[in-house]
């Protein structure tokens, strides 16, 4: 076994790899410059934990890994070149286990935390004892990351960002969407697409590629007429005999939302006999279409591995979601507050139609926190129909990440650009200005949402605390 030291290991990738590693039974240490919930819970396995980064973190480690967020030189890997340390980097890794055991790799711009969650939820349910990787906790799944057996297949959350998942070969895939991201790295959508096309092709059997036919990106990567479709028909559910004119393998169909949730059928066609039956009743706890589209990739992967496919479904029922996804954070002088990661365009329309689904005839205010510069640039257009379902849209300061700008310069060009589009909107600033212009908004009755990939789950805490406050200094006056 070997002592990997690991640079950058709160965040979600690395503490999750951090974890693997421990289930190996090899030796970790870490250093970033915060410690969170994740470092604890690493450090109770005995993992050991530096804050702040030191040349001398690294003596005694066999090998270093380093997040692809370091830019430029590090102490660290400074120290590690000149004592001869071999450097990896999570590429590196996933190729490695990759080789070792199958990977059923979950790829997409948008829902990869979610679907591999329910997808490793549902195998483990459906009889296999499956391996984990994900970038978020999940509870029903006791974290973020498991090893599980090795004769068993890895679920791996399979991150596109600096084409991290084309180290990947799996043997099975689902692509849930393709469209334009991270352009900081992709400098076109037609290098982003390229990117998922080549990892398509590295899915050993196309047969077991799962693409969503209700996205254009992801149905395009069916180049040969052999990849699994999967997506939302309810004409099926009427008519089973009807079918669109490429039909779907695995459809969800008479989707009914409920007051604790949604509830669907899932169809599956028989390429063989052209024959078409009801394979599960499904009914989920969390909220939206897209969500959906997620339980049926999982369940239609899990059928494919040769899962028992009722318990899966009836698992599915139990999700709670992950961390930071529609994640219900409290409620406090008749104010409902839910955090969620998204932070492109496509991902905060779909959370807001989440919430108005969940909560009928409510007003959904919106914080909103820009992640990257490039990012909200790039996406300048498509903000304004992202937005415009909110009752209210309060523009935080850009979350910068890894890029240099001015946020509150960006931010408020942004809230001006939804106000010339016909949406309420208000520059907000930073976030405790930020929890102070919630307060004076919302009122009882309302669904806050806070949404970015950086900080903006601070946000959800903070605007509960000053909500909480507010309500016990009304009770007694």
């Amino acid at each position: 076994m070997s002592h990997y030291h690991i640079i950058g290991i709160a965040g979600a990738g690395m503490s999750a790899i951090a974890h693997l590693l421990l289930d190996q039974g090899h030796t970790v240490s870490g250093s970033d410059l915060a410690a969170n919930r994740a470092t604890a819970a690493l450090a109770l396995r005995g993992a050991q934990i530096w804050q702040g980064h030191d040349a001398a973190y690294v003596r005694g480690a066999d090998i270093v890994l380093a997040t692809a967020a370091i830019r430029g030189s590090h102490p660290e890997l400074e120290a590690a070149a000149a004592l001869g340390i071999p450097r990896l980097s999570r590429a590196d890794l996933w190729r490695t286990w990759s080789a070792q055991r199958p990977v059923i790799a979950v790829a997409g711009t948008h829902g990869k935390t979610t679907t591999s969650a329910m997808t490793a939820l549902a195998l483990r349910a459906g009889g296999i004892p499956c391996g984990f990787l994900i970038g978020a906790e999940a509870p029903d799944l006791g974290g973020s990351a498991q090893w599980g057996d090795p004769a068993a297949p890895l679920v791996i959350e399979a991150d596109e960002y600096d084409r991290v998942f084309l180290a990947l070969t799996p043997a099975l895939a689902i692509v849930t969407n393709v469209e334009w991201d991270h352009p900081d790295i992709y400098p076109s959508a037609d290098a982003y697409a390229a990117a998922f096309a080549t990892f398509a092709r590295q899915v050993r059997d196309p047969r077991r590629l799962l693409l969503c036919a209700d996205d254009p990106g992801a149905a395009a990567l069916d180049s040969d007429g052999q990849a699994r479709l999967y997506g939302i028909d309810e004409q099926i559910a009427c008519d089973p005999v009807s079918c669109r004119l490429a039909p779907l393998d695995w459809t969800a169909s008479r989707v009914e939302a409920a007051a604790t949730g949604q509830q669907f059928e899932l169809w599956y066609y028989d390429r063989r006999t052209f024959a078409r039956r009801l394979a599960a009743g499904v009914t989920l706890a969390v909220p939206g279409l897209h969500n959906v589209r997620n339980a049926t990739a999982a369940l239609a992967a899990a059928a494919l591995w040769g899962a028992d496919l009722s318990a899966a479904a009836v698992a599915l029922a139990t999700y709670r979601g992950s961390s930071r996804r529609f994640e219900w954070r409290g409620e406090a002088a008749g104010v409902t507050v839910i955090d969620d990661y998204a932070h492109h365009p496509t991902e905060v329309q779909a959370t807001i139609a989440a919430a108005q689904q969940r909560y009928p005839g409510q007003r959904v205010i919106v914080y909103l926190q820009p992640h990257t510069f490039s990012r909200t640039r790039s996406l300048w257009e498509a903000w304004p129909d992202a937005c415009r379902e909110a009752a209210v849209v309060l523009v935080g300061d850009v979350y910068p990440a890894r890029e240099q700008g001015d946020p509150a310069a960006l931010a408020a060009e942004l809230a001006a650009h939804l106000v010339a589009h016909g949406i309420t909107a208000h520059y907000a600033g930073a976030p405790t200005a930020a929890v102070t212009l919630i307060a004076t908004v919302a009122r009882p009755g309302d669904v806050v949402l806070t949404l970015g990939a950086g900080d903006s789950d601070r946000v959800a805490a903070l605007t509960l605390e000053r909500l909480r406050a507010a309500q016990t200094e009304a009770i007694y006056e």
